[in-house]
């Protein structure tokens, strides 16, 4: 799964370039090729953990988080864009092959994606702005063994991203349209089962297919999932402004659920970037996340909320200072306070340097099992 992007000024830059794309399209014809882009993050990390003592160092260069991403692309006559895109995990992962798919893109219309890769719910949100790079009260980064794992974070924990799966979108927004980027976009999708590459076919989380129905019993198999999302971006005056709204529902694969019984969440998320003059600019985001899914994992209420203040966006030089939150409650694990506070400086164009302190309270439902502890991190990350 993909570390997720907010309003930012890179991502404002991205939309104009695939922008750029499109009305070239229109009229030039372009043969497939391939690109090379990714990204890789290195950091020192340390904890001081407080109750629930574990088995972890207290300070750590591991948890490396870096991807080679092979963007394939080609425009017809017609200025249709087919195209697809490979993502290799940059050091060992239990799945070595992180995203694989297809695309088929016109601008005035909309665009279809099939393979394996996130949902619309996930591609298409907006929320908190990132204090930390790589860490997230939404999504759970490299130092997931840090705090919250996967149970406290804001994105809905049973969807099955990364699984084969379709997305279809309307024109617009965060991949291409007609009024530079901003207005409203649409997104669905259906995932039959989760899989991913057809491999493993009978182990835990892996593939149904025609040959194997050894996954019909098991309890995080989702199947039958549909997801919608919205999001809506304008801006006003100095104010650039986004909204998101994202569900879904899927059917819990296992054997207790013999009458069918679905699982599903809701979300709706904000962000918002005044850009106060000189290049400096104000984030300011929140995302609130409610899921029911007995048969999969505990019933979650996530509230996430960030401030950012950039001194000149993504340009070289530009220091940032962000400080993000989060508070949840999930039945059965506990309630979680969360905060973070980060600062950046932008060395060059896709070459960030950061560094971050948190503080993490966990209140368990199971006894022995609370939890308090504070952590850091400081590093790099190169986009390229």
């Amino acid at each position: 799964m993909k570390k997720t992007l907010l309003l930012q000024t890179a991502l404002v830059a991205a939309a104009g370039l695939m922008l750029a794309d499109a009305a070239n399209a229109q009229t030039k014809a372009v043969p497939i090729g391939v690109t090379v882009g990714g990204y890789m993050t290195r950091a020192f990390m340390f904890q001081d953990r407080g109750n629930a003592q574990v088995d972890q160092p207290s300070k750590t260069f591991g948890q490396p988080d870096a991807e080679i991403w092979f963007n394939i692309r080609s425009v017809l006559d017609n200025g249709t864009v087919i195209g697809g895109r490979v993502e290799l995990e940059g050091s060992t992962e239990a799945d070595q092959i992180d995203e694989s798919y297809l695309f088929v893109e016109k601008h005035d219309l909309g665009r279809i994606e099939v393979g394996s890769t996130d949902l619309v719910p996930n591609k298409m949100l907006y929320g908190a702005p990132n204090a930390i790079p790589g860490e997230s009260t939404t999504v759970t980064g490299s130092a997931a063994a840090f705090f919250g794992g996967n149970t406290y974070m804001g994105w809905f924990a049973a969807n099955p991203n990364d699984s084969e799966h379709i997305n279809v979108y309307t024109s617009s927004n965060r991949y291409f349209g007609s009024k530079v980027g901003k207005g409203l976009q649409l997104g669905f999708s259906y995932a039959p089962n989760v899989c991913q590459d057809n491999v493993n076919v009978d182990s835990v989380n892996a593939c149904q297919s025609f040959t194997s129905k050894a996954n019909n019993s098991t309890p995080n198999n989702m199947q039958d999932v549909y997801a919608l999302a919205a999001n809506y971006v304008e801006s006003f005056g100095p104010v650039d402004g986004a909204l998101y709204v994202g569900w879904y529902s899927g059917r819990p694969g296992s054997a207790s659920n013999a009458t069918g019984d679905r699982a599903g969440g809701i979300q709706g998320g904000v962000n918002f970037a005044w850009n106060v003059g000189g290049g400096s600019q104000i984030q300011l985001g929140g995302l609130y996340t409610q899921e029911e899914s007995d048969a999969v994992t505990a019933n979650r209420h996530i509230w996430t909320a960030g401030l950012k203040y950039l001194t000149n966006g993504a340009a070289p030089g530009s220091v940032g200072l962000g400080l993000e939150g989060r508070k949840a409650h999930v039945t059965g694990s506990g309630d979680e306070d969360l905060y973070m506070l980060g600062v950046t400086y932008q060395v060059a164009t896709g070459i960030l340097t950061f560094a971050g302190v948190g503080h993490e309270k966990i209140d368990s439902d199971t006894a022995g099992s609370d939890n308090k502890q504070n952590f850091g991190k400081i590093g790099m990350r190169l986009d390229f």
